[in-house]
């Protein structure tokens, strides 16, 4: 016989396991497949002997069949509630046999008309026992899950410690350990039917006591480090990085000079400027109203009738800076959008202003010019070749480059270009330092510092460099320059600061980063100094 809770072989008297110590139920399974055995056999016996001895009495066979029925639902009942032991298991065995017997006797006894009864008798009886067989096997199935829960729930497993790495080189003994439960039978010895199984019990010992606590150094379950990058590569990056700053710098610079110095916007500016202050600028050791007086040759085309006062007031009355202003557009718009031909001027353009503003020396000159006075102007600016000194071919063999070629350098395709190839060097450097954070943004904040403090320098020239330059020189260029250049270096001023605090931001990450690294190289040192 084995105990239903945990397998063990017991002896066919055991009331309790000796193992687990649960109450020997009765094998109920075992014993319905016996009874239901026995019932096919009957029914065989009185299948064959029925020719011989008939039933006579209907009274008889009811009585048999009401006394099994209620022996059958007995044995139902007591299974379902699975509270018999074995002696009233034996009971009700011993019953059903005799309620079985006493049907064979009276089916032996009885007439021949009871044949078909007995068949249906034997059938219920069958389909009960069937029926019993069933619920029996689900009980049984039930009962054996519900004890291994309760083992399960009753032995823990224990927790396992983790080997320190390169410190521990032994394992605990397993006998060291000592079991959580033990339950043992005094001397061994089965108790008796009538009494209570007695057990000595260890108790349960102090889980620290048994075990260690795990132990942990800086290196258990940590990621292996990255390789340090090299400082050949990282030697390369910067020179990647120094390349980038000249190419941001200059992309920056251009597009601030496409936008804030258009011809549209030097036009504006020109005709907004103080026409006293540019007629009163040095050019040298002469204002521009003189300079412009000699270099026209006014004393001879007026015969001596008009004096450098009365010329300064014609210009300032005249529309010298609208004049001025309309070819300052055309050669912004030449060398910067390329729209127009060569807008240089020549002779026939200056002696046009002095056409253009005849009424206004008519009113100012006590001397009435006449054509061959105009002639005698134009004249002498081509014998002294002012004109030159505005010419684009001629600037262009200073400069040994074809100036015609820059409204290519300042189109939006060329700085689409450059500020492509910034995206592709920034991608290098990423891919030089091997993706190390840390590296990434220390050269991307020096790119961005370093473009935008230039950047930022030039539209501060632009701005205030030249307006202080003219205060203390008092030279017309500089006027000039801090009139004509104010939209620019306005735009790159604000540029060159995006720039830097875009440097700055990255250069603050780095410093997270190189701060974070401090902390983290702490923490293991102290993990370590802890796990020695």
């Amino acid at each position: 016989m084995k105990c239903l809770s945990c397998g063990f072989e017991l002896d066919a008297d055991s009331i309790f396991c000796s193992k687990c110590g649960k109450k020997v139920e009765l094998p109920v399974k075992e014993f319905v497949e016996e009874v239901t055995d026995d019932i096919e056999d009957i029914k065989s016996e009185v299948e064959n002997n029925a020719s011989d001895s008939l039933i006579k009495s209907e009274e008889s066979i009811e009585k048999i069949v009401e006394n099994s029925e209620e022996k059958i639902e007995t044995t139902i009942e007591n299974v379902k509630n699975n509270i018999f032991d074995k002696s009233d298991s034996e009971t009700v065995f011993d019953d059903t046999v005799a309620a079985i017997d006493e049907a064979l006797e009276a089916l032996n006894s009885n007439s021949e008309t009871a044949e078909d009864t007995l068949g249906n008798v034997v059938d219920e009886i069958t389909d009960k026992v069937d029926l019993v067989t069933e619920e029996v096997t689900d009980k049984v199935d039930e009962v054996k899950n519900e004890n291994a829960s309760e083992s399960a729930k009753e032995i823990k497993p224990l927790k396992k410690i983790e080997k320190v790495q390169n410190e521990i080189k032994e394992e605990m003994a397993a006998s060291n350990a000592a079991p959580l439960y033990t339950q043992n039978e005094i001397n061994s010895s089965v108790p008796q039917q009538g009494g209570a199984p007695q057990f000595e019990q260890q108790q349960y010992t102090p889980y620290n006591e048994q075990y260690s606590a795990p132990q942990y150094t800086a290196e258990v379950n940590e990621p292996e480090a990255p390789k340090k990058v090299s400082a050949l590569r990282i030697s390369f990056a910067g020179f990647i990085a120094i390349i980038t700053i000249v190419f941001l710098t200059l992309v920056s610079l251009m597009f601030c000079l496409r936008i804030g110095a258009s011809g549209k916007i030097l036009k504006n500016r020109t005709e907004h400027m103080n026409i006293n202050t540019v007629l009163d600028a040095d050019l040298g050791k002469r204002s521009l109203s003189d300079t412009i007086y000699n270099e026209a040759g006014f004393w001879n085309a007026s015969q001596g009738q008009v004096g450098k006062a009365e010329f300064r007031s014609y210009l300032s009355k005249s529309n010298l800076l609208e004049y001025t202003g309309n070819y300052i557009k055309d050669y912004a718009d030449y060398l910067i959008d390329g729209d127009i031909g060569d807008p240089s001027i020549d002779a026939n353009d200056m002696a046009d202003f002095f056409v253009e503003n005849s009424d206004i020396a008519d009113e100012n000159f006590s001397y009435q010019l006449q054509t061959s006075d105009y002639n005698k102007i134009r004249t002498t600016l081509e014998l002294k070749d002012t004109a030159d000194n505005f010419s684009i071919e001629k600037w262009s063999k200073y400069a040994h480059f074809d100036l015609g070629n820059t409204s290519f350098i300042f189109s939006y395709v060329t700085l689409g270009i450059i500020l492509g190839l910034v995206i592709v060097l920034l991608v290098w450097i990423a891919v030089i330092v091997d993706g190390r954070g840390k590296h990434i943004v220390g050269m991307y904040g020096s790119v961005f510092s370093c473009s935008g403090g230039i950047v930022f320098i030039v539209g501060l020239l632009a701005v205030a460099g030249t307006a202080i330059a003219h205060i203390i020189t008092g030279w017309f260029i500089f006027y000039l320059l801090a009139s004509l250049l104010l939209p620019f270096g306005v735009l790159t001023l604000c540029t060159g600061a995006v720039e830097f605090v875009i440097g700055f931001i990255f250069k603050r990450i780095r410093k997270g980063i190189k701060n974070s690294d401090k902390r983290n190289k702490a923490i293991e040192k102290a993990l370590m100094g802890t796990a020695v």
